[in-house]
């Protein structure tokens, strides 16, 4: 009965159900961990689409709002750029320009200059030139004061010399004359004060008028006679009366007229060296006017060459001012360019960044993808489970079957054997008595032997100690073996093979380490 209706509480003890319910509840809890690992990785899934959906609006967003500022910055710049060349360019040009006309201009002024100073010489030359002629004529004329005046070192540049000394001639004639007319008149008068002199009527004033007009006039009498006796050494010696006629007329006639020829024939070439020095004197005129003009023109070169350096210091000035600002553009447009590749760098490691982000998503759908996969593996494999479990129970209720019929053959071996087991006690300690029987004869027939023969135990004693003693050294006993080959050697001879690296046993060369030897009792 048994066998054929095993109960549930035996099949429950058996290994097999066992394993199937362990079996069971693992891919139970295996089953539901993955469904909570989907949900959860689901639920990551969407989170991480949802931030990154936001993270790639942000930054498309704030790339786009960078990248408007910065090309709004680097247009600015450009231009800035573009403008500052250009005014470069320009103030370039135009200090080129301002240069050429310069060394064009020294090049004018550098002519000009040789060109006044040729005429300069050329001046001082005909000055000169003039001096000698002028000294000539004074030579010609017998005017000795004229002649060292035109000789003099000192004398004046200026070419009114001969003007001014005409007019000082004519000057003092008039002058001569005016003191011939007065002395005359001084002469009557004093004739007349001389008879009708009256103390009553004249007083100490005229009279020191008089006096010093007289003394005046009689200097002034002294001057035109050394000039008279001048005339007179280039003109002759003229013999006249009281009443001013001219002595011996007839006798001086020849003597005259020689001396009017000689007179006109000097005043005929005092005219033509009157009109040449005038001539000479224009021309002198001309070329002071010239070099006066030159020299103005010189100076107003001057003035607008100082001009042109101050207009070339402020050009050079703008020129410092707009190299720094275009330095200060130029380091701008560094800074910019840096952040520029700031920010592309920055965008390059966001999108890699985002890259890195969809490769995870990837990751995920794949491991996703591998959890369905695996859940789906682990339903199939519940319900193979299912199907074997089933199949396990129906395996179980032939086992219990054949349980309740094994038990059955086993309840009467067992009867068998426990008969059995009883035949084979009373054999067994048959045995043993047989066997103390045994021993007891054994000891009786040792101790014959040993009293018979004291010889033959002397060698048995021999051969024991060669045993226990090392067959290596043979001096010290056994103490370990070698667990490979199980042979027993001294702990000396071990350790210096050990130690010498020949770890090989002495008896079969069987290989062995440290580990292998172990200490045994005897």
């Amino acid at each position: 009965l048994q066998i054929a209706a095993v109960p549930d509480y035996v099949i429950s003890e058996t290994p097999l159900y066992k394993q199937v319910e362990s079996s069971r509840d693992y891919y139970a809890a295996q089953t539901q961990r993955l469904q909570a690992e989907v949900e959860r990785l689901f639920g990551e899934v969407s989170e991480l689409k949802t931030s990154r959906t936001e993270f790639e609006e942000s930054l498309t967003a704030e790339s786009a709002a960078q990248r408007q500022a910065l090309e709004a910055e680097i247009q600015r710049l450009h231009g800035d750029l573009v403008r500052v060349r250009h005014h470069r360019d320009q103030v370039q040009r135009e200090l080129e320009e301002r240069r050429a006309q310069d060394a064009v201009e020294d090049q004018k002024s550098a002519e000009l200059k040789l060109l006044s100073d040729v005429r300069r010489e050329r001046m001082n030359a005909l000055i000169s030139e003039n001096k000698r002629l002028l000294a000539c004529i004074a030579v010609l004329k017998g005017d000795r004061a004229a002649f060292e005046t035109y000789t003099d070192a000192e004398l004046s540049k200026t070419t009114a010399v001969a003007d001014e000394l005409r007019a000082k001639l004519e000057q003092v004639a008039r002058r001569e004359r005016q003191l011939a007319g007065r002395l005359e008149a001084l002469s009557v008068q004093g004739d007349d004060e001389a008879q009708a002199k009256s103390p009553q009527q004249a007083g100490e004033g005229e009279t020191t008028r008089l006096v010093s007009e007289l003394q005046n006039a009689r200097d002034e009498i002294e001057r035109l006679q050394l000039r008279m006796r001048k005339y007179e050494e280039i003109l002759g010696g003229v013999a006249v009366n009281e009443s001013g006629y001219i002595v011996d007329e007839a006798a001086k006639a020849s003597e005259l007229a020689a001396k009017q020829k000689r007179v006109d024939d000097l005043t005929l070439e005092r005219d033509g060296l009157a009109k040449t020095s005038e001539m000479m004197e224009r021309e002198l005129q001309t070329i002071c006017e010239t070099f006066s003009r030159l020299e103005e023109q010189n100076t107003s070169k001057v003035w607008d060459l100082s001009a042109k350096e101050q207009a070339i210091s402020r050009v050079i000035a703008e020129k410092s001012k707009y190299e720094e600002k275009f330095i200060g553009l130029n380091k701008d447009r560094e800074a910019q360019r840096t952040a520029n590749q700031a920010l592309r760098n920055q965008n390059a490691k966001q999108l890699e960044h985002i890259k890195a982000i969809e490769e995870r998503d990837r990751a995920l759908a794949q491991q996703l993808s591998l959890a369905g996969k695996e859940a789906e593996k682990a339903t199939l494999a519940w319900q193979t489970t299912q199907t074997k479990l089933q199949e396990a129970q129906q395996r179980a209720q032939e086992l219990e079957e054949q349980a309740r019929a094994l038990e059955e053959q086993a309840r009467v071996a067992t009867q068998a054997l426990n008969e059995r087991t009883e035949a084979l006690g009373a054999a067994e300690h048959e045995k043993r008595r047989m066997q103390e029987t045994l021993d007891a004869a054994h000891r009786r027939l040792a101790e014959a032997e040993k009293i018979t023969d004291q010889s033959g135990l002397a060698k048995l004693c021999a051969d024991y100690k060669a045993l226990l003693k090392c067959p290596t050294c043979r001096t010290n006993f056994k103490s370990h073996v070698l667990m490979r080959c199980m042979h027993v050697f001294c702990k000396q001879c071990l350790d210096s093979r050990i130690e010498t690296r020949q770890r090989k046993c002495p008896s079969c060369s069987e290989p062995f380490g440290a580990k292998d030897v172990r200490q045994i009792y005897l």
